[in-house]
């Protein structure tokens, strides 16, 4: 039977780590031949859930990145030559 992410906090959406970890397992179960159709429709389902959580991360460091180049390009580093 499919499983989902543990996490330590209900709160707190999973590491981007864990979730590609997990979409891999997914991704191997499968490729099996033995799993019936609910169960893989199931698998589908968790898994889309794991990409949308992947692509929300991702979002969030792509924001966070541009912010902090942002930042870097109007006050350069003392002591840093260009």
């Amino acid at each position: 039977m499919p499983r989902s992410i543990p996490a330590s906090d209900t709160s707190a959406e999973p590491r981007l780590g864990a979730l590609l970890a997990r979409l891999d397992e997914i991704r191997r179960e499968l490729d099996r031949d033995d799993v019936d159709l609910e169960d893989q429709l199931a698998l589908y389902r968790e898994g889309c859930t794991h990409v949308l959580a992947a692509k929300r991360i991702l979002n969030s460091v792509r924001s966070e990145v541009e912010v902090l180049m942002a930042e870097t390009d109007a006050a350069p580093l003392r002591g840093v030559e260009e």
